[in-house]
Formats: structure tokens, C-alpha cells, sequence
């Protein structure tokens, strides 16, 4: 019996962390410095970082969750050692808009 409460357990744990990472998602966040990569990106929020208040990891990684978890997809900061930043929402550029066709058949 306590066999089989331990497996609905577990069963249910990987449910729970399967739907908490679908609504996450895995999407990158890239980071810059430069203020003419986010020019025309939609401003989301400030963001700060403050290492040790829930885990260890570094600033960046800490500014890329935050970022995330307000659907932004970049961050600009000041300085590689920056401690704050700001989220953005950016566009994907156009991949049909630059494509080239070429023709390859036989005069």
C-alpha cells in the first residue's frame, strides 16, 4: 500500500513540473549591451537580480528568469557585472523577407 501511494506520488510530481515548464516555456533570452539591438522592441519591466535571496546563481541567469517569467525573450544591461536590466520583447526578423530564390534549370 505504501508502495503504491509513493508511485501515485511521483506520478503526480511529473505532472505538475511537466505543466510548470509548458507554461514557462523553454525560450531563449538573449542579453546585450548594446541599446540599438532592442530599438525597436517592446519595453516589458525593469528587472534586478538579488543573488542569494531565493538560490545561488549569478545575476544573468537570474535576470534571464526574471525576464521569462514576464514573457520577454531580451535583456539590456549596463555592464556584464550589472545587477539590473531591463526586459524586452522582440520581434524575430523575417526569414521568407530575405530569401533568394535562384534557378537552376537548363537554357
Amino acid at each position: 500500500m505504501k508502495r503504491m501511494s509513493m508511485g501515485i506520488f511521483a506520478a503526480a510530481s511529473v505532472l505538475v513540473g511537466a505543466s510548470a515548464c509548458s507554461q514557462n516555456s523553454f525560450e531563449s533570452v538573449a542579453v546585450t549591451k548594446s541599446a540599438s539591438a532592442v530599438a525597436g522592441c517592446e519595453k516589458v519591466a525593469e528587472i534586478t537580480a538579488k543573488p542569494g535571496a531565493f538560490d545561488e546563481s549569478d545575476a544573468q541567469t537570474q535576470l534571464t528568469r526574471a525576464a521569462q517569467a514576464k514573457g520577454a525573450n531580451t535583456v539590456l544591461l549596463a555592464s556584464d557585472s550589472a545587477d539590473k536590466g531591463t526586459a524586452y520583447r522582440c520581434s524575430m526578423p523575417s526569414v521568407a523577407g530575405t530569401s533568394k530564390t535562384t534557378s537552376t534549370g537548363s537554357h
